[in-house]
């Protein structure tokens, strides 16, 4: 018997999800017929690999007017206070 691998050496791992994410996790894959391990690698991308994130061009504008503005927004705020 002869094995091929069709991509790239992968590495194994072993994840413990809770209950309710291994069955979100099933749900996803489900509904977009990708396996769980594509949805892991790629929920690992879209958080931890930033730089290689579909990039769409474009503006993101956002504005707000506040009273008394908490300290989380305060905090975030550019330019002198």
């Amino acid at each position: 018997m002869v094995y091929a691998y069709t991509c790239g050496m992968r590495v194994r791992t072993q994840v413990m999800l809770e209950p309710e994410q291994y069955a979100y996790l099933v749900g996803e894959g489900e509904r977009t017929g990708l396996s769980r391990s594509e949805l892991i690698r790629r929920a690992l991308d879209e958080t931890y690999r930033p730089e290689a994130r579909f990039r769409v061009g474009g503006f993101d504008i956002g504005f707000g007017l506040w009273r008394a503005p908490d300290a989380a927004i305060a905090g975030r705020r550019v330019g002198p206070r």
